[in-house]
Parts: C-alpha cells; structure tokens; sequence
C-alpha cells in the first residue's frame, strides 16, 4: 500500500496488511479513525476480512469481518461516519447482497438485498432534500 503526500508531491510506502498477501478486487473507505480495506480476491478465493489502517497509531488492526466473502463490489461510508455498507459484489456469481458495519456495536448485519445483482459498479450515498 502507498500513500500520496499532497504537499510534498511524492508517493511513500505503507506497512503491508498483516497476514494478506497481494489482493486485488477489494474496496476502501476513509472513517475519522483511519482507512478500512474490505474484501477481495486473494489469488485463491474471495475473503470477508476488514483491516483498518489506524492513521494515528499507523499500524494496521484487523476488524470484524463482513458475513459474505466477496470482490468488485462497492463500499461507502455514511455521512455521519456511524456505518460501512458493502453493496454487491462477486464470489463466483454476481451478488444482490448488502451489509452494513456499525461503529457503535463494531459488527456487520445484513440490509435489504438489492432488487437486481452487481458487480463492478459505482455507488454514492445521498440525501436529497425536496422543498416543502
């Protein structure tokens, strides 16, 4: 892993995630206590570990792990920090799954399934306000 210096303009090395080696296909979001990279591809298989890169401390801690191994799906964070939702996904077919990690209880439940399976897709969180 390699972390971008704005101010310096130059590219430094990360420790690697204790105990994986060379994934591919995995998401990552940035929380106030440090960058989480969820799921992926292992060269073998699709796993469900989170680790979270503590900013601060700047080593790495493994997190609970997500229920459903997967790759190429898409994670987010909420606006308030609060929630990681993993959307979609593949682990040998497409998946309609969703899961949501919460901050205050560190565990993973699962959401409402999407109506239609994906993979290798884009998603944001958004709230619209409508005039009243």
């Amino acid at each position: 892993m390699e972390v971008y210096s704005p101010q310096s303009q130059t590219w430094s090395n990360l420790t690697n995630i204790p105990g994986e080696t060379g994934l591919r296909a995995l998401s990552a979001v940035i929380q106030p206590d440090g960058i989480y990279i969820l799921g992926g591809y292992d060269g073998a298989s699709y796993v469900n570990t989170v680790s979270r890169y503590d900013t601060h401390e700047q080593e790495w801690k493994k997190m609970p792990p997500m229920n459903t191994a997967r790759g190429t799906f898409v994670a987010v964070s909420s606006r308030n920090f609060n929630y990681i939702y993993a959307i979609g996904g593949f682990n040998g077919s497409p998946m309609a799954h969703v899961e949501r990690w919460d901050a205050m209880s560190n565990s993973w439940e699962y959401l409402s399934p999407m109506h239609n399976k994906r993979f290798m897709h884009a998603a944001v969180l958004a709230s619209i306000e409508r005039n009243k």
